[in-house]
């Protein structure tokens, strides 16, 4: 069956059909309905940005409260590009701002406008918190990346996002009235960032192997300071994003393209060689 490249692969994760079977029994099933659409349209803001800019897109995971788009794209896209994508999502609710204020003078019921104007206001501010993986962490997440290297920036975004989900999680607990689907929802979160540490190695061998394939489309260059002792490890570490970069060996006299870097590792497979092993390696 063809599938047109114009509509991304939906998949609605099972915690969906829960959600709607209890909808269904506790009478909330336009509730569940609105919130899901405003979801839907906000993960097609950021399909449709994708697509402009020819993401490898995977699928959008949809679930009651939220959503993802999966791509094969790593931290190497350039800066602006991915805050784009990212930014979309969220302004798509101003869209649908636009859209319910048209709505108001129809036949439109007004409790049905006045859920979808609470919903899209609060998935709108919900998604703007910088907790990973909201709209607000990616954006953490990519301003990090801007200054620091891809692996620092990515584990630093982990441990801040869950310090800030902790506090958020708490803040609720204490300070307002107990609802039970915000709290599972920061739950979530957290289990997500758990998830996510526990990874963060594959997501850095993902970030180096789509550059080794791909390369860079970086117009600055930042050198790299080593030794003949430097691990490969710690050198590949240092690699940062919409950055080229020229390995400097300090008392030796040569430089290393990043490229030999990367070929060590992924083709020659010597994860755990040192500077002075691509030097020889170099030579013959």
């Amino acid at each position: 069956m063809t599938r047109h490249n114009w509509l991304p692969p939906i998949h609605l994760h099972p915690v969906f059909w829960g959600f709607l079977l209890l909808a269904v029994l506790t009478g909330m099933l336009m509730e569940v309905l609105i919130l899901f659409i405003i979801v839907l349209l906000h993960e097609m803001g950021h399909f449709m940005a994708a697509r402009y800019f020819r993401w490898r897109i995977r699928r959008i995971m949809l679930w009651v409260f939220g959503g993802v788009m999966e791509t094969d794209e790593q931290g190497n896209r350039r800066a602006l590009e991915e805050a784009i994508v990212i930014l979309s999502g969220p302004a798509v609710h101003i869209f649908i701002f636009a859209a319910l204020y048209g709505l108001s003078a129809t036949s439109t019921p007004e409790a049905v406008l006045e859920t979808a104007y609470m919903y899209n206001t609060t998935i709108l501010l919900f998604n703007l918190l910088p907790i990973w993986p909201l709209d607000g962490g990616k954006l953490i997440g990519l301003l990090l990346s801007l200054q620091l290297p891809y692996r620092k920036a990515h584990t630093i975004l982990i441990i801040v996002s869950w310090m800030i989900g902790v506090a958020v999680l708490l803040y609720v607990c204490i300070a307002t009235p107990f609802t039970l689907s915000t709290v599972s929802l920061l739950c979530f979160l957290l289990w997500e960032n758990r998830l996510e540490w526990k990874r963060r190695y594959y997501v850095f061998l993902r970030f180096l192997l789509q550059r080794a394939t791909y390369g860079t489309n970086a117009d600055i260059s930042t050198p790299i300071f080593a030794t003949s002792e430097t691990a490969l490890l710690d050198v590949l570490s240092q690699y940062r994003r919409n950055r080229r970069h020229i390995i400097v060996v300090k008392g030796k006299n040569a430089l290393l393209d990043e490229q030999q870097c990367s070929d060590m590792y992924f083709k020659r497979k010597k994860a755990h060689c040192t500077v002075a092993d691509i030097l020889q390696q170099n030579r013959q």
